[in-house]
């Protein structure tokens, strides 16, 4: 009996041929292929879609269709619109009520960038500077912010009520009954309450913006100043108004549209009233649409309130490039 075909019985003619030599070399062909990187605008793209998409539903889609009523004399839904041309703005440029509410719009605009944006600077600097107390001065600042608007407006109106408001009550308290009035029930006296409130409310957001941008500012050059004889208020308008020149810029801008557009503490506390001296575009556009039901005539003026707000701003942005072009002489 041959030994070979017992082992070939047990372990196969396949295992035997292949016993006592090396395993093949050839591998297979590499089937990976190189793919072509993703261009980085389509990640970004991709990761900016759903933003987008929530912003052309809510802001850009409906801006388009303000345009394109203002071109109509529409009541609302339900209603036949009628295609008026540009009667709609030329019916804007003849409403006394819209210079007026232009001019209290200019008033705020005033209020905001010269008294809103000092205020929010001088607070900034309390909570940035070395006192011990900076902490619970910054959360008493900072809480008019945390407020909702629709609060505060009616917070202050219970401050200005003309029978048991708090100012009234000291003004009598200290004989001084004479000087106690209905502070948003006349006319002579509306907005500048109004205004007092506003200053009060919006300031606080200023002073955190300006707080984060002294923050970042070199200490080594206030220690230069310090050791040259500079004081405290020289340092401030030789060093950090300078150095804060950009934040200003961008928070001018900021209180430039908000402004312009300003609405929900006039409407709470006044609702444009009395007699229209806090009357304002954004209370405007609001009674001619839904009080009034002039929708084509409401988005006329809307389209006009863009217009100003995009000028406006325009020229701001513009003189400040200048003036970042424009070499200064040193100060000697």
């Amino acid at each position: 009996m041959n030994p070979l075909s017992t082992v070939e019985r047990t372990f196969g003619p396949e295992n035997m041929s292949s016993r006592g030599r090396k395993p093949s070399t050839i591998s297979a062909p590499n089937r990976t292929r190189h793919r072509r990187p993703v261009p980085i605008w389509i990640v970004g793209l991709a990761f900016m879609a759903p933003a987008l998409l929530v912003y052309g539903v809510f802001l850009i889609y409906p801006l388009f269709q303000s345009v394109s009523y203002s071109f109509f004399d529409w009541g609302g839904p339900g209603r036949e619109a009628t295609n008026v041309g540009f009667e709609n703005f030329a019916r804007v440029f003849r409403d006394p009520v819209f210079y007026r509410a232009l001019l209290n719009n200019a008033v705020v605009v005033a209020v905001s960038i010269f008294i809103q944006l000092p205020v929010g600077l001088v607070l900034a600097v309390v909570i940035t500077s070395r006192l011990r107390v900076k902490r619970f001065f910054r959360a008493v600042y900072f809480l008019p912010t945390l407020m909702s608007t629709v609060a505060v407006g009616i917070l202050w109106g219970f401050i200005y009520n003309p029978s048991y408001g708090i100012i009234n009550v000291v003004l009598r308290a200290l004989g001084l009954d004479f000087l106690a009035q209905g502070w948003l029930g006349q006319s002579s006296t509306a907005l500048a309450a109004v205004m007092v409130t506003t200053v009060w409310t919006y300031a606080p957001f200023y002073m955190i913006i300006y707080s984060a941008a002294i923050s970042s500012l070199p200490g080594d050059l206030y220690e230069a100043a310090s050791i040259d004889g500079a004081n405290k208020l020289q340092q401030f308008f030789r060093l950090t108004v300078p150095m804060l020149r950009p934040t200003i810029i961008t928070t001018s801008v900021l209180a430039l549209i908000g402004s312009i557009k300003f609405f929900d503490l006039i409407f709470v506390m006044t609702k444009g009233g009395p007699s229209g001296s806090t009357e304002l575009l954004a209370t405007y556009v609001f009674k001619q649409g839904f009080t009034n039901q002039q929708f084509g005539y409401a988005s006329a003026l809307a389209v006009v309130m863009l217009a100003i707000a995009l000028v406006a701003t325009s020229i701001v942005l513009v003189r400040t490039s200048m003036g970042e072009r424009t070499p200064r002489k040193s100060v000697t």
